[in-house]
């Protein structure tokens, strides 16, 4: 699996000897611990809280259960929170080498670089947000609960556009422009059925509008894309990381020549 292959070349680095890190494996692992907190989550729910299954604040709103009704409640959160600090990690490192490949390609535009900096930027900003899936409990905000996810979809969408787009398009995999627009649309629908049906519910009439099928297709195929997304993203580069000792403002290594100083 690419999170544990990762944490092994991180524990292999040493001075003198480089290391290589391609910045979709770390995506590709953010991907991964998604699915694994998921599935531990629904099957903890399952054992110790199953009636939460059949009734929850989101199921009320929208008429079914989605995939994060597995983590809402103890214990399953107990094990899902730890496990996304993980995600959120993997998924902002993604963004800063992702940002950092392309400032040093020389084949690179510098305004699409600025462009991929700032998306990425608010890309890490929103997967640290959602973080609030687990402050904010669905009984007491089931809103601002959902709507800390529901960010995500939308910044989401964004990070992976501006860098699909600034790529070359001879790097581009078969079938990646297809699942742009594919996915795309389920960012949309589900994000806008979502909405839908927060705003409009009410306890007396129920969910909203939008058959409950609807909303389940967005989200769903929302998951289904983020796991395909990163077969989907174009070829590049990996980066070298070359390790070595240097001196600071606060530490002298010894045999090392002081920078001269301006005057």
């Amino acid at each position: 699996m690419k999170f544990i292959s990762i944490i092994q070349k991180r524990a292999a680095a040493a001075p003198g000897k480089s290391l290589i890190l391609n910045p979709e494996d770390y995506a590709a692992a953010g991907g991964e611990l998604l699915v694994i907190a998921m599935v531990l989550s629904w099957v903890l729910t399952y054992i110790y809280d199953p009636d939460i299954i059949k009734d929850n604040q989101l199921k009320r709103r929208v008429g079914y259960n989605n995939l994060c009704v597995g983590w809402d409640m103890a214990p399953a959160k107990y094990v899902a929170a730890p496990i996304f600090v993980g995600i959120v990690f993997f998924e902002s490192r993604f963004m800063q080498l992702s940002y950092q490949r392309a400032a040093i390609d020389p084949s690179s535009n510098r305004n699409e670089d600025q462009i991929v900096m700032i998306v990425n930027f608010f890309s890490t900003l929103s997967w640290m947000a959602c973080i609030l899936i687990f402050v904010c409990d669905p009984v007491e905000n089931a809103t601002l609960h959902t709507f800390s996810f529901v960010q995500l979809v939308v910044f989401g969408y964004f990070a992976y556009v501006a860098n699909f787009v600034t790529t070359d398009v001879k790097y581009h995999p078969r079938g990646s422009h297809a699942f742009i627009g594919i996915f795309g649309f389920f960012s949309l629908m589900f994000g806008l059925c979502a909405v839908v049906q927060f705003l409009t519910y009410s306890e007396e009439s129920g969910p909203g509008p939008i058959p409950w099928w609807v909303t389940a297709i967005g989200d769903y195929g929302w998951f289904v894309c983020l796991g395909v997304q990163g077969y989907m993203r174009p070829r590049a580069p990996s980066l070298r990381l070359d390790f070595t000792l240097t001196s600071d403002d606060d530490f002298q290594v010894i045999g090392e020549k002081k920078p001269a100083v301006a005057p």
